[in-house]
């Protein structure tokens, strides 16, 4: 999948009208050395879901709270950067000429402190649905949301509602656990660094018929990474009331928030990850085992227990 693919199916499988069923990889291989916890994982068949900052990507999860980016706290006005960030979220829905002349708008009429006026955003609105007159009734109802954006975070009811995803978010690296899996049994790095120098070995799950299927979702590698909450949960309720407002018609990206657990910098691309993502230590059901791969430098004992655990469940051993 690109990055493109596995947004869409994030969105299809978490904000999709009709959710979509599990339509990932088939198989997932998990990379595992032996230690004290590799036959209770296996007789049990559990999952576990390690603290993100124990992931091997030190910013793993890592967000900031900065309600600066979005407005001037004295004023109440706008930012530029969050009225240019709220057009590039609507880009993909609007005309190239609708864009640009949004852009060229903002430009001009920006302060010289880097704010934007209320009222300009709703001169703007005006234009865009001129250009755009399929979306006139989406654009008029999302721009007078956007510049009710200061109140609306003054409103007791409001930050109630939102105080829980800012918490998640913000205590993720401590709170979040995450199962990672990888859509290939023969990636050198995790044979080197998660089975022990190929002494471990390698379970691939069958996803197929897993009832937790839902939970296992793509990681997006990129060269740059939005951590701010705000932006993201500004982004994903821009896609929700698109989709809304448009009774389904218009598919928007709504998984800005959700994706701050789900991306990676494209250095780590070659892991392949999907992730089973819930609450830290949590040990959720397994997926079926299919097979389990054995590392080339495996020790005689290990390769007797596990072949021993393998005949025993039916499960077939093979050799990297």
């Amino acid at each position: 999948m690109t990055n493109a693919d596995k947004i869409i199916y994030l969105n299809q499988i978490m904000f999709g009208k009709d959710k979509l069923k599990y339509n990932g990889p088939k198989s997932l291989y998990k990379y595992r050395p032996f230690d004290k916890y590799s036959f209770d994982m296996l007789e049990n068949e559990y999952l576990y879901l390690c603290p993100a900052e124990k992931e091997d990507d030190e910013t793993e999860c890592m967000t900031t709270v900065d309600f600066e980016r979005l407005i001037d706290l004295k004023t109440n006005n706008l930012k530029r950067e969050c009225v240019n960030q709220i057009i590039e979220f609507i880009k993909p829905y609007s005309s190239e000429e609708t864009y640009e002349n949004a852009k060229n708008k903002i430009l001009a009429i920006t302060k010289k402190n880097g704010t934007v006026p209320a009222n300009f955003m709703l001169d703007l609105s005006l234009e865009l649905q001129e250009m755009a007159p399929e979306y006139k009734e989406i654009i008029a109802q999302l721009v007078n949301w956007i510049v009710g954006i200061p109140e609306m975070l003054d409103k007791p009811e409001i930050s109630s509602q939102l105080e829980p995803l800012f918490l998640t978010a913000y205590n993720a690296r401590k709170e979040t656990g995450i199962c990672s899996l990888a859509e290939s049994k023969d990636i050198d790095y995790m044979w080197e660094n998660y089975a022990n120098g190929y002494s471990g070995y390698c379970i691939e799950y069958d996803l197929s018929k897993y009832e937790l299927a839902n939970n296992v979702l793509p990681v997006i590698y990129q060269d740059d990474r939005e951590t701010n909450i705000i932006m993201q949960l500004v982004g994903s309720f821009i896609g929700q009331m698109i989709t809304g407002f448009s009774n389904g018609q218009i598919q928007a990206d709504s998984s800005h928030f959700i994706r701050l657990f789900l991306t990676k910098y494209k250095k780590w691309e070659y892991q392949k990850e999907w992730r089973f993502i819930g609450h830290v230590n949590d040990k959720p059901k397994s997926p079926k085992i299919k097979c389990i791969y054995l590392g080339k430098n495996i020790s005689k004992e290990n390769e007797k227990a596990i072949t021993e655990f393998a005949l025993n469940h039916n499960i077939e051993i093979k050799y990297n």
